[in-house]
């Protein structure tokens, strides 16, 4: 009897010791750091340009991750990799893995690492504190990984956006050309039918190229025949964008198409004034 009762002590005893090492080993790998496959994909430097060392920075070390730009700098401890972040929402496009940790009481430090063709990014995620210690330039930038020939090579260039080619052709021509002619309609609606108006066929100036803004249009004034004082109308057409824009009035009552922006606006209403009032 006396053996059972110390058989099953010595058993509870081990039992317990055993519950109170499973937890601190479970932590040990977690908190080990990046295992050596994530490290030979992610460890080192990355930044916004690998040719300037005082540029925004990046660290992934195997126990910590590093974010830092001049005097600022948050250490993020216990780095973990993960692959699945969003949830049930489906990744976007090109994300690899997500590198998670620690930054103390402040809250947790993500890098989220990317891949395309010019190469692999990290792009910064954080709670509100640690995001408010690095602030919002960091956070909105891209940060390139530097390793081999890419460490003394500067950040791709985002390719320039091809600016529409200049305005050409005859006025007169395009004025009464398929394009301008199909702007003029929508801008005008399907439910419009005062003839003079719908065709633009009523006494006009010539046509004329005009800068408005910064944009060069194509100007058309024309107006209804023998009642041109109050019925007259003009338009702006963009060449390059194929909008239009344009000012109708009828009975002394005028109205804007194509809904300009308050800045074109006045201009619209002044180069109507010196169609239908100056010349008038």
């Amino acid at each position: 009897m006396t053996t059972t009762r110390k058989n099953d002590s010595r058993a509870l005893l081990a039992a317990t010791l055993l519950a109170a090492l499973l937890p601190a080993a479970a932590w040990s790998q977690q908190g080990g750091g990046l295992p050596p496959e994530a490290m030979a994909l992610y460890g080192g430097r990355w930044s916004t340009n690998c040719a300037n060392a005082a540029a925004p920075t990046l660290q992934v070390r195997q126990d910590m991750l590093i974010a830092e730009s001049g005097k600022r700098r948050v250490t993020g401890n216990e780095p973990q990799a993960a692959h699945s972040f969003f949830g049930n929402r489906p990744p976007p496009a090109g994300f690899d893995v997500a590198l998670m940790s620690s930054a103390g009481k402040s809250g947790s430090m993500t890098f989220l690492v990317y891949r395309e063709a010019r190469g692999q990014y990290i792009a910064l995620d954080a709670d509100k504190p640690v995001a408010g210690q690095l602030g919002p330039d960091m956070m909105k930038l891209r940060y390139w990984r530097c390793n081999g020939a890419v460490r003394a090579m500067p950040p791709p260039v985002e390719p320039a956006v091809k600016a529409p080619p200049p305005p050409t052709g005859s006025p007169a021509a395009l004025a009464r050309g398929p394009a301008m002619e199909k702007a003029w309609r929508a801008a005008l609606g399907t439910r419009e039918n005062d003839r003079w108006l719908v065709r633009r066929e009523g006494p006009a100036p010539e046509p004329q190229w005009v800068t408005v803004e910064g944009t060069r249009y194509l100007l058309h004034a024309f107006c209804k025949p023998h009642d041109c004082y109050d019925n007259n109308a003009i338009a702006l057409y963009d060449q390059g964008s194929g909008r239009l824009y344009g000012l109708v009035q009828r009975h002394g009552s005028n109205r804007f198409l194509g809904t300009p922006s308050a800045a074109l606006a006045p201009q619209l209403e002044r180069l109507w004034r010196e169609q239908w009032r100056q010349k008038n």
